[in-house]
């Protein structure tokens, strides 16, 4: 049975992957102790081994290192929430990546400016709202006669695509604009309300209205994102502003990440 340590700061969606996995599986998973982003992750004995400086990190009992949330999520989950044949484990593999290519950049660029995370745009979150129809749709159609994503069973695939999908249901997705994809969420509700992912994230609560933007608490954000330098949302922050003006944020759908 896998066991480690998880390096990550609070309500990481990301880390919840493998925390939820390590639920089902019932894999050994500790969160680091003291763990400060911005501190810890910079911190020689971090980097010798996740060099990359990122998080969320994995630590393995037998001294092995990994990173990439999937991948983690992987290592610590059973037969079931992998795929018990080659062609499931495929879907599943599948699954992580329209979380990450198609949902991600979409969600980020919707939610993140309401949160104050980054700078507004009305354009961005125009394209967003589209991009997140079209993958809403798409998980529509795909869950019409299927309970899961891959298989009769909850696997990974269903805890990657619902964490990723997590900020779009608690900030922004209110009951008339998730009011045409039914079947995504039953489906959502189903995997955010089992007893496993209710031990990691507590008791989801979705949208009464979409936020709205607020210029004041932007500013509010961005001086306290600024001056707290640990703050784990500060790389988006300087992310956005290196390239708001060149062409990879003009068209964010082909590659915000």
């Amino acid at each position: 049975m896998a066991s480690g340590t998880l390096y990550t700061y609070p309500e990481n969606f990301r880390a919840y992957k493998a925390l939820i996995a390590a639920q089902y599986s019932g894999a050994q998973v500790k969160i680091a102790e003291n763990f400060v982003f911005g501190e810890t992750n910079k911190s020689e004995g971090f980097l010798k081994k996740f060099p990359l400086g990122k998080v969320p990190a994995f630590e393995c009992k037998d001294g092995k290192y990994l990173t990439e949330s999937n991948a983690i999520a992987y290592y610590v989950a059973n037969e079931q929430l992998r795929g018990k044949t080659e062609a499931e484990r495929a879907e599943v593999i599948q699954w992580f990546g329209f979380a990450d290519s198609e949902i991600l950049p979409a969600s980020c660029a919707w939610v993140f400016p309401l949160l104050g995370i980054m700078p507004y745009s009305k354009q961005l979150i125009e394209h967003a709202k589209e991009d997140v129809g079209k993958v809403l749709t798409a998980l529509n159609a795909h869950l019409l006669s299927k309970t899961y994503l891959v298989g009769e069973r909850i696997t990974l695939a269903d805890i990657s695509v619902a964490m990723t999908l997590l900020h779009l249901y608690q900030y922004v997705l209110e009951p008339k604009l998730r009011q045409p994809y039914q079947n995504v969420n039953r489906w959502f509700q189903t995997i955010v309300y089992q007893p496993e992912t209710v031990k990691v994230i507590g008791t989801f609560k979705l949208a009464d209205n979409t936020l709205e933007y607020d210029p004041k608490k932007f500013a509010q954000q961005q001086g306290k994102i600024h001056q707290m330098k640990n703050h784990p949302f500060k790389h988006w922050v300087t992310l956005f502003g290196q390239r708001q003006s060149t062409r990879f944020w003009k068209n964010p759908r082909n590659e915000f990440f």
